[in-house]
């Protein structure tokens, strides 16, 4: 897993954001990260967009949602939902988090990052299996 850094400043935004919102963004690795906390704070949601289809959602695409990873999934569990009004697949998780662990929470958001990065590489690289050759002359 490569290095995500999370400043301190940045932690401090989100978790002031969420004492009076319980809705917050935070962007990190490249994504925009929503975090939703309910439940008197027992439950975190995180969702972010990984795929981006401009105006469909290739079949290749839809294929590997219900593939298993082909990478560590590691230690949380995530589903992908696709977004058909805006053509869009986001990456979900739904969770218990601990109230006084802020080190479990930004090991959180780092995975969930990471995670996020290698569905949006591998979505990707499998929407080229739907493009047309058109020959040139």
């Amino acid at each position: 897993m490569g290095i995500i850094m999370l400043k301190e400043k940045e932690i401090k935004k989100l978790l002031s954001e969420l004492v009076h919102a319980d809705v917050a963004q935070i962007h990190l690795n490249g994504f925009a990260i929503t975090v939703n906390i309910y439940n008197q704070g027992s439950k975190i949601f995180l969702s972010t967009p990984v795929y981006f289809g401009g105006n469909y959602i290739p079949k290749s695409v839809r294929s590997c949602l219900s593939r298993k990873a082909p990478f560590d999934r590691l230690s949380i569990r995530t589903n992908l939902e696709v977004d058909e009004e805006n053509y869009l697949v986001n990456l979900k998780h739904v969770g218990t988090i601990a109230p006084t662990s802020q080190q479990r929470f930004i090991d959180l958001l780092k995975d969930f990052s990471w995670l996020a990065e290698m569905w949006h590489d591998y979505l990707d690289e499998h929407d080229k299996n739907d493009l047309i050759h058109v020959p040139v002359s």
